[in-house]
């Protein structure tokens, strides 16, 4: 028999492919109302993790609010994403639903009485508020046509600025009345499952097995390595080797992996990953370091410094609307090496201008960076799935979220710890002077340069990888 890749996809053009978009259409705007909680959580507790922590009398277990859901996330990502190649929409959401509103009651609850259940709220609030952001791009990537799909990642992407603003402005104020009120939002999705559920495609696919033991196993390797990050010790490192190798082995033993060997040869694939890899490394670290140099360096509380980021990620997220047609015009290539400048560089304007006041490193400064972001997510991941054909669609933007969530994790760990330890703090070429302000400004302009690592890399790689994905076009 043939191996079941995956639900069919029809062909654009024809009336089975009209009447998914259709379908497409009505529940997008749905499934993005629970995709912008699922943000605003994440984004509200990574602003604020470090409060809660000192709070609840554990500041050095803090961090885990933030890893651990992360390492979670990453997870769920490739899961999820692998899913909606081969089982109902329809029932994802569904189940997500559910976990999200449990992990934000169990918060609410018993948050304030102990780190542990603010880590388990958090872990089950990503792994619930993220089967939205999942199945949104499922549906942009088999549903609809190919020449819009930039401007429905854009959206995505405005969504989650607009998302990840109200979470900051939220964290920052509520950190002055009751933290735990965070976890009350959410409930409110109970409200939309009857809509979500008359809308959402139920289609599988017929004879596919899943593969919980591939599922396992990278995310397995997954959690030993963001762990080995976050506390570096032999024990995780071993773990992360292992792990790592018995999934090899697995995917070229199995009969039908989630994951195949095609995957890891497929030399745009790879090469798409390794930029969003090395991208997205300071991705989870630049609102928590943002908020560090305003506690730190300036002596203001994170509400005041919610209010100066704020304005840089709604601008990513007025962006994001008008990213689309952008990226429609000068073309994928282009976008992203000019996202890729602007991130590096607005790391490097955070650095240099901590010595001119808190207005300049904290509110213009992060501009330019999330100026960027607004340009990388839409092509990057459009760039990605045109690698793979369309059945295999949903593989790919799995992969794409595990690999966004783990180096935002393990970017968090290495980078926060950094800040933490006080390395580099004896002096900076940013002129700040000596002790936490050096600190800041010196991690931060380690991290431009990973991104221009990232810009390289895309540099060099560029004509293979758009070469390979015309081919792979040509086919379908």
């Amino acid at each position: 028999m043939e191996k079941v890749i995956g639900v069919p996809v029809p062909k654009e053009g024809t009336e089975e492919f009209e009447r998914m978009n259709k379908m497409a259409k009505r529940a997008i705007p749905l499934v993005l109302l629970i995709f912008t909680l699922g943000i605003l959580e994440q984004q509200a507790f990574g602003m604020i993790f470090v409060n809660i922590g000192e709070q609840l009398g554990v500041p050095n277990l803090s961090s885990l609010i933030t890893s651990i859901p992360g390492i979670v996330l990453g997870i769920v990502c490739v899961i999820y994403g692998a899913l909606g190649d081969f089982v109902s929409l329809k029932k994802m959401t569904l189940l997500g639903i559910i976990l999200f509103v449990a992990g934000s009651a169990i918060g609410f609850i018993f948050g304030p009485s102990s780190i542990w259940a603010v880590v388990i709220a958090r872990v089950l609030q990503s792994a619930g508020g993220q089967v939205a952001g999942s199945v949104f791009l499922v549906l942009v990537s088999k549903y609809i046509k190919k020449v819009n799909r930039v401007i429905y990642y854009g959206i995505f992407v405005a969504v989650f600025r607009f998302s990840a603003a109200l979470g900051v402005v939220a964290a920052g104020y509520i950190t002055n009345i009751d933290w735990r009120w965070l976890f009350a939002v959410p409930l409110i999705a109970i409200l939309f499952i009857p809509s979500l559920l008359k809308n959402l495609p139920n289609e599988r696919a017929k004879g596919a097995n899943i593969d919980w033991a591939g599922f396992t196993l990278i995310g397995a390797f997954a959690a030993a390595m963001t762990m080995f990050f976050t506390d570096m010790n032999l024990f995780w490192a071993i773990s992360s080797v292992v792990t790592l190798i018995l999934f090899l082995v697995y995917i070229n033993k199995a009969k039908n992996p989630f994951i195949t060997p095609k995957f890891l040869k497929n030399p745009a694939f790879v090469a798409t990953m390794t930029v969003i890899f090395i991208g997205y490394f300071f991705s989870y670290t630049l609102n928590a370091g943002v908020n560090a140099i305003g506690l730190n360096v300036f002596g203001i509380d994170s509400a005041q410094v919610s209010l100066l980021l704020v304005w840089s990620i709604l601008l990513a997220a007025v962006l994001g609307f008008v990213s689309g047609p952008v990226v429609k015009r000068i073309g994928r290539s282009a976008s992203i090496i000019m996202a890729l400048t602007f991130m590096g560089l607005g790391l490097l304007a955070v650095a240099f201008l901590i010595p001119y006041g808190k207005v300049l490193a904290l509110a213009v400064a992060p501009c330019i960076y999330y100026f960027g972001t607004s340009f990388l997510y839409s092509p990057i991941v459009d760039t990605a799935t045109l690698t793979v054909t369309p059945e295999e669609s949903g593989r790919v933007l799995g992969v794409n979220d595990l690999v966004q969530a783990i180096t935002g994790s393990v970017g968090v760990a290495v980078f926060v710890g950094m800040m933490s330890s006080g390395v580099m703090s004896g002096g900076s070429m940013a002129g700040t002077d000596a002790g936490q302000a050096s600190t800041y400004a010196n991690v931060f302009m380690v991290g431009g340069g990973v991104i221009f690592l990232a810009l390289v890399i895309f540099l060099f790689t560029k004509k293979m990888i758009y070469a390979h994905a015309e081919k792979i076009q040509q086919k379908n």
